[in-house]
């Protein structure tokens, strides 16, 4: 720009001169100034249309801690050379690259990038600036390819030992509320008081009879998942134990899932359920929401847990994942620990003090150190 400045100043005043003085000379100059800047601005416009732009990448899902690798790849289709190539990725990570590109010529930038965060990061959009030989004209175009990198927090392979109600399996039940739709047990004819929701009318059309549909009766123990998200709770952390805590959640989720155990997963915002899980497949569901959920919340997570397991099955077994166990969750905890099966897994990285894991332990809820779980297992990653 400082250039064009000084080239125009000096454009204009030799046209000046040349109007009021009528030196041949500086008419001269006039017009090379003129065809000068003409040729730059066209080297420029020529040369920003002649750059092709493609982002190649070897994934766009990974977990905590992988790299991943991608590459720019830059080419020039015009026999016109150029002199000066800048390639912004608007990553605060790399610096604009600048080079140069011969005629017909192709250049591959290629970037290795590791992630310690989970979440969703953006390749994209790539901005090039193309400047003529004498940094007269600067031309700017931005490729709006943009590719999301989703990051995963990893989920390990470990067994639980969980307080349940039930074993892992399911025990016989014959009340209502606990029969399974998806298993056909029996075919029986209807008597009065019937579901007609239950009557199988195709066999029923066959024969010329009602018959409704029995259903197996199963009941499994369900884990109600509550991740304390308050943000206090992670004030001196710089993302590791945000990153332990949703690895506990996504590994815990993961055994039940395995074993057949459902799985409720809790909003902290709302204290309804996010997902409801039962079968394997379900997976998916919450590696999805751990990238959406963060300590940013300002209740308390003692409070919450309050409000929200009044409304838990005495059946279930809820399992509290936090990184901060005080005076305040152990009186909560206190109160509601009657008939009800608590486990709580801590995921901070200082070892919890004696008189807290005695008041658990009083309190006969089970703790698990999330800490001492991972460093045997850290280096068993399922990529699932």
């Amino acid at each position: 720009m400082r250039n064009f400045i000084l080239l125009l100043s000096f454009t204009i005043v030799s046209f000046l001169f040349a109007v009021f003085t009528g030196g041949e000379i500086l008419y001269y100059i006039f017009f090379a100034d003129v065809v000068l800047l003409l040729l730059n601005f066209l080297y420029a416009a020529i040369g920003i249309l002649s750059l092709s732009i493609e982002i190649d990448t070897e994934s766009t899902e990974i977990h905590v801690d992988d790299k991943i690798k991608y590459s720019i790849k830059v080419k020039n289709k015009l026999f016109l050379p150029l002199a000066f190539v800048s390639i912004d990725e608007n990553n605060k990570n790399f610096f604009p690259i600048t080079t140069n590109l011969n005629p017909f010529q192709k250049k591959v930038i290629k970037r290795n990038v590791l992630f310690k965060k989970r979440g969703i990061y953006t390749v994209g959009p790539i901005v090039v600036k193309i400047k003529d030989p004498f940094s007269i004209f600067q031309i700017k175009m931005t490729v709006n390819r943009k590719y999301n990198i989703v990051v995963y927090p990893k989920a390990y392979d470990v067994a639980f030992d969980l307080p349940l109600a039930s074993e892992v399996g399911g025990f016989a039940s014959h009340a209502k509320q606990f029969e399974d739709y998806t298993n056909l047990a029996n075919l029986r004819e209807y008597v009065d008081g019937d579901s007609l929701k239950k009557v199988h009318w195709r066999i029923s059309a066959k024969l010329q009879r009602l018959y409704v549909k029995e259903y197996q009766h199963t009941a499994l123990s369900e884990i109600v998942v509550l991740w304390d998200l308050c943000k206090n709770h992670y004030k001196a952390d710089d993302g590791t134990i945000d990153e332990m805590t949703a690895e506990c959640v996504l590994s815990l989720v993961k055994y039940c899932l395995t074993n057949g155990l459902p799985v409720r997963l809790v909003d902290y915002e709302t204290n309804r359920p996010l997902a409801q899980c039962s079968r394997v497949n379900d997976f998916s569901i919450i590696k999805f929401w751990t990238l959406k959920l963060f300590p940013i919340y300002e209740m308390d997570f003692g409070r919450k847990l309050f409000e929200y397991v009044s409304c838990v099955p005495k059946d279930s077994t809820i399992a509290i994942i936090t990184p901060s166990i005080d005076e305040t969750l152990l009186a909560v905890l206190s109160q509601i620990n009657i008939n009800q099966n608590i486990v709580v897994f801590y995921t901070n990285k200082d070892k919890l003090d004696e008189k807290t894991e005695n008041g658990l332990e009083n309190l006969g809820i089970k703790l698990i150190s999330w800490r001492d779980m991972y460093e045997g297992v850290h280096m068993e990653v399922q990529y699932n």
